[in-house]
């Protein structure tokens, strides 16, 4: 199983998380937040179709804190600016930042699956 990062995610975050718990612990983080994401992206879009921006300013925060804890560092960017966008009540920007984050989570999935499956 290759469980080498790709590029938009972060070995040293991934070394710490097997530092400190192994692999179980690896098991676990990936495996909740594999689920997770896909539920709160869902969640998102139709917050986004909803234009319930107060919603999807606060799913991209709760998103943006699970990535950055398993180091998938482009899907914390784009929730950054799916956050920003929401803030700024811009359907155009929601939009695209959304479509953002479908593709980095989908780019990173293999990788989280991977070692979530141990």
């Amino acid at each position: 199983m290759d469980t080498q990062p790709p590029p938009r995610t972060s070995q040293p975050t991934l070394d710490a998380i097997r530092a400190t718990g192994g692999d179980e612990l690896v098991r676990e983080l990936y495996g909740t937040f594999s689920d997770f994401a896909a539920a709160q992206v869902a969640w998102l879009d139709r917050l986004a179709a909803a234009d319930a921006f107060d919603g999807l300013h606060e799913g991209a925060r709760v998103l943006r804190i699970s990535a950055r804890q398993v180091g998938v560092l482009e899907a914390v960017e784009a929730c950054e600016r799916l956050e920003a966008a929401a803030l700024a009540q811009d359907r155009g920007r929601v939009s695209a930042s959304l479509d953002a984050l479908h593709d980095e989570l989908a780019a990173a999935r293999p990788w989280v699956d991977a070692l979530a499956a141990g």
